[in-house]
């Protein structure tokens, strides 16, 4: 989960059994091996450095059975874009909140999450348009503050028991990385990872606080993530397969 890329992604487009797969090609610092990733955003190729492109197109091909497979379930999986109108679904901490908008006199849009509800309190004087685009950016907002504050506590209490420096966190609204760990000792966390089940935030932030000790992926890595988190493999299997309920956004 470490920031490795080299350059911008190269978009790439190719034909697998006459079914056009389009994909993007990423550079890596770290990598010996070339990696394909699905994800709700598509097939991402990752290139060890100096390799070519047309490396990554010959990948494809070899992996043709997976990828059109995966694409598949991907595309069956793939959820509803966030609209920002009542009655739409929050994805929080494994659940499905229905969102409730309600109008009031200020023109600030203020969110409150209820036990069974998101409630989105707005100004009365929004026509449509302009009303469903202030609760997606409020949404937005407040997704990443709530991330913030169910994250750091938990990256603190794993570098605490890991005895190193707590780190300084940052939330982002990633598509590609759930979490990664710079060298300089903060943590960036996926502002997206509080749709899913407490469990596997809980991974995520004891794999980076880890990082905080070892920065890579190596055997001695993953036996100081064991001595923390003994179950991290199956929580890590869980997350590959996990789809947050409610909107994507």
């Amino acid at each position: 989960m470490k920031r490795a890329m080299l350059s911008l992604m190269i978009e790439r487009r190719i034909t697998l059994s006459d079914t056009p797969v389009a994909f993007k090609v990423a550079r890596s610092r770290r990598r010996r091996t070339i990696g394909l990733k699905i994800a709700e955003d598509g097939l991402t190729v990752t290139l060890p450095a100096g390799l070519g492109l047309h490396h990554a197109e010959r990948a494809v091909r070899d992996k043709q059975a997976w990828v059109l497979d995966r694409l598949e379930k991907m595309t069956a999986r793939a959820r509803p874009a966030l609209q920002g109108v009542d009655g739409e679904e929050i994805g929080w901490l494994g659940a499905a909140l229905p969102l409730r908008i309600v109008r009031h006199d200020r023109a600030r849009t203020l969110i409150d999450r209820k036990p069974d509800r998101i409630e989105v309190r707005l100004d009365a004087g929004l026509e449509h348009t302009m009303a469903a685009g202030a609760v997606r950016r409020a949404l937005h907002r407040w997704r990443k503050a709530e991330a913030l504050a169910l994250m750091a506590p938990k990256l603190a209490a794993y570098a605490d028991a890991l005895e190193v420096t707590r780190p300084k966190v940052l939330v982002r609204e990633q598509r590609r990385r759930w979490g990664s760990c710079s060298e300089d000792g903060s943590i960036r966390m996926n502002a997206r990872l509080i749709g899913f089940d407490e469990a596997l935030i809980d991974y995520v932030c004891a794999h980076e606080a880890c990082h905080l000790v070892v920065m890579d992926h190596s055997p001695r890595f993953y036996a100081l993530l064991g001595s923390i988190l003994p179950d991290h493999r199956e929580r890590q299997r869980a997350l590959k397969e996990a789809v947050a309920p409610g909107a994507a956004f």
